[in-house]
């Protein structure tokens, strides 16, 4: 079978596999972040708890639009499956619709596009884990080839794209003086794109960026000045805002998330 690099047919999708065994049982922090975010789950299914949802839903494969509040995944101390990170581009190239169309949601992919769901798991499930994100990204690239493209509002795509080069540290009004547009109108087709404003895309840019920097180690000074916070309170208030926790917490939590099972 020859696999395509779907990286190769449309910007945005980032790909990979995982295996996590004989961890103990617990729960994962599904974070915010600037990517529509798609798992194909291998074991038992994907169970996540949404904010103010009483009960955790099961997935195998699921779809889980852009957000700003985090999501809580249940283990049983076994996880496997293929996770796809889609840019807003990547999402029209596969589904022919806007990012937008599925924000703070999380479905089933075949809800979507049932044909796509199927093969991903098919596909995926009956290979070795070595070799599954490389056939999932077969398998996206087939179904980006096999539609027209659609294209983004240009002055949405573009805005979207200064606020992520800039990685949040851009303002609305520098973005509406790039466009020539008014800040309303900018605002209505950008909103319409991606279902989330302006100062709302650059606050989760910017908390991608600080996480990122913390989790390699950077010192919380640092990373409120590099990125763009007034100071590190306003990173701990972000930080308690978007993960539930302040960062020296969330830094604690991450790392135990899938502590070994005692003997």
């Amino acid at each position: 079978m020859e696999l395509r690099d779907v990286r190769r047919l449309t910007p945005g999708i980032d790909v990979n596999a995982y295996r996590i065994v004989g961890a103990a049982p617990g729960e994962h922090i599904g974070l915010p972040s600037s990517t529509v975010t798609l798992i194909v789950d291998l074991d038992d299914g994907l169970r996540l708890s949404e904010p103010g949802s009483p009960e955790p839903r099961t997935f195998r494969t699921c779809l889980g639009g852009m957000h700003l509040d985090p999501v809580t995944i249940h283990h049983g101390g076994t996880q496997i499956g293929v996770a796809a990170h889609l840019g807003p581009a990547a999402v029209r190239a596969l589904f022919g619709m806007p990012a937008g169309e599925f924000w703070t949601t999380n479905i089933e992919l075949s809800d979507a596009a049932p044909g796509l769901a199927d093969r991903l798991y098919e596909s995926t499930v009956e290979v070795p884990h070595d070799a599954r994100a490389a056939v999932a990204r077969h398998v996206l690239a087939d179904a980006v080839a096999s539609r027209p493209p659609v294209r983004a509002d240009p002055d949405a795509e573009q805005a979207w794209r200064v606020i992520q080069h800039e990685r949040g540290r851009v303002t609305v009004s520098n973005l509406v003086a790039w466009s020539c547009w008014s800040a309303r109108y900018l605002t209505k087709v950008f909103t319409a794109e991606y279902g989330i404003g302006l100062k709302q895309a650059a606050r989760l840019a910017r908390f991608d960026h600080a996480r990122e920097r913390l989790e390699s180690g950077d010192p919380i000074a640092t990373v409120s000045a590099v990125c763009g916070y007034a100071d590190q309170a306003h990173l701990t208030r972000e930080f308690a805002a978007i993960t539930g926790h302040p960062p020296a917490q969330f830094l604690a939590v991450r790392a135990a998330e899938f502590s070994a099972e005692p003997a």
